[in-house]
């Protein structure tokens, strides 16, 4: 579990968080949403330690966690493979890969339907195989929990759903992901916990059921909803 306490932090005089407290459970697939500007990735940072509040406390009890930015910079002339086994070098002084790290990089890539792109350079994949190929280092590096900034940008939509569809399996092996998502029905279709972020930078934090609510898509997004609830299902439509 993730348990955030009195949180405060403010960049060049803005606040974005003041007071904020909320948990994220263990081994749930939690998803974060809210407009631009309101702090979705800002709250990842913190909670990843990239950045470090001013105030209060992020209080985790995870072995390994594993962050995907939403914008990564490439290196040139790499194979989708050497681009995956990278990880494995990059604490450690080694010159071969063993065989049951070999097996996870082929593991990964079959379940993001990558093996036909092994030997494939980076700079020839589309933004979307991209994507997945980050998806698979998180995979790969056995974090108890992994952090996902907007994994599904630039995918169609049967893309967006086969991703989804891994990120929730991951859940049933014990792993917390934490991960922004822009599609509100999509989120209520894979999420087990939400977080919304308001313009006002308040954080609602609670499971489905309570969490899609017209007053609080309201108050997160400034806009009208219809939310129709078909026992587990939620279907959410925007008012004209």
């Amino acid at each position: 579990m993730i348990k955030v306490k009195d949180l405060y932090y403010s960049v060049e005089n803005l606040t974005l968080f003041e007071g904020v407290n909320f948990d994220i459970p263990k081994g749930k697939l939690s998803v974060i949403i809210g407009p631009n500007g309101a702090g979705k990735t800002t709250m990842l940072k913190l909670i990843a330690g990239i950045i470090k509040p001013q105030k209060g406390e992020i209080i985790s009890n995870c072995k390994e966690l594993f962050y995907l930015p939403q914008r990564i910079k490439y290196p040139q002339g790499i194979t989708l493979a050497e681009y995956i086994e990278s990880y494995f070098y990059k604490n450690n002084w080694k010159w071969f890969l063993s065989g049951e790290e070999k097996t996870k990089i082929d593991e990964a890539l079959s379940l993001m339907d990558l093996s036909d792109k092994k030997d494939v350079l980076i700079d020839n994949l589309s933004s979307g195989e991209l994507q997945k190929a980050n998806i698979a280092l998180g995979i790969v590096s056995n974090s108890d929990i992994i952090m996902l900034d907007e994994p599904t940008a630039n995918m169609d939509l049967v893309n967006r759903i086969k991703v989804l569809d891994f990120i929730k399996k991951l859940t049933e092996k014990g792993i917390s992901i934490i991960v922004i998502l822009h599609d509100i029905n999509l989120s209520s279709v894979y999420g087990d916990w939400f977080l919304g972020f308001t313009k006002n930078h308040k954080v609602i934090s609670e499971e489905k059921d309570k969490f899609f609510t017209p007053e609080n898509l309201k108050e997160i997004f400034d806009i009208d909803f219809k939310v129709i609830k078909d026992n587990e299902d939620v279907h959410i439509q925007v008012l004209n």
